[in-house]
């Protein structure tokens, strides 16, 4: 009985021990937009003048996020607005987040490179919309998809290079939101987990 009791243990232990070690974890940001006026110009008023709204999601376990207030050169090319740094566990700059409001064009209404066309369509830095834009989660709101982020030569000292982004908007409120991240700081696993737990709400 004494035998049996203690395998019993044993076998609980196990099971528990395994269970914590699969669990992915993480810790819960909330983001919100317009967080203050920072970088507010006569020329983007209008996107400054949004309602509040917030963006929950899910990062890595020790990730934070922080609000900008200076230009990084590390993720500059990004044209969001509002930003946020993100830090992983040791307090390194991995990844920035911002928003910006988009027009709906008839007959493109669903279509990425229309909706992310301030940061889609430039020809030296662009989020690879069109050719490596592979959505996450949906809802009848809007959907959240995982893309490269193309730099040509021209931009990053004679060499091309591939960060990693994550795009999401909201149809109902017309606002986007992207994230840019250092392709060698975050795995395609960590980063479609993070896309996955994106929702944006006010």
């Amino acid at each position: 009985m004494k035998k049996a009791i203690n395998l019993l243990i044993i076998l609980v232990t196990v099971v528990f021990v395994i269970s914590c070690g699969s669990s992915s974890g993480g810790d819960v940001a909330t983001l919100t937009f317009p967080v203050d006026d920072y970088a507010k110009t006569e020329f983007n008023t209008r996107v400054y003048a949004e309602e509040p709204f917030s963006v929950s999601l899910t990062l890595p376990n020790g990730w934070s996020v922080k609000k900008q207030e200076m230009v990084e050169d590390k993720f500059k090319l990004l044209s969001t607005f509002s930003k946020y740094n993100i830090l992983n566990e040791d307090k390194v700059l991995v990844g920035i987040a911002g928003y910006n409001k988009y027009e709906v064009y008839e007959g493109a209404e669903n279509e990425p490179a229309a909706i992310y066309n301030q940061i889609a369509l430039g020809n030296d830095y662009h989020f690879d919309v069109r050719e490596t834009y592979k959505v996450i989660n949906e809802t009848k709101t809007g959907a959240t998809a995982v893309t490269e982020v193309y730099y040509s030569a021209a931009v990053n000292d004679g060499k091309e290079k591939h960060n990693k982004g994550i795009v999401s908007y909201n149809k109902d409120m017309l606002v986007y939101v992207a994230f840019e991240f250092d392709q060698d700081r975050i795995t395609d696993e960590q980063l479609e987990s993070v896309a996955k737990s994106i929702e944006i709400k006010r």
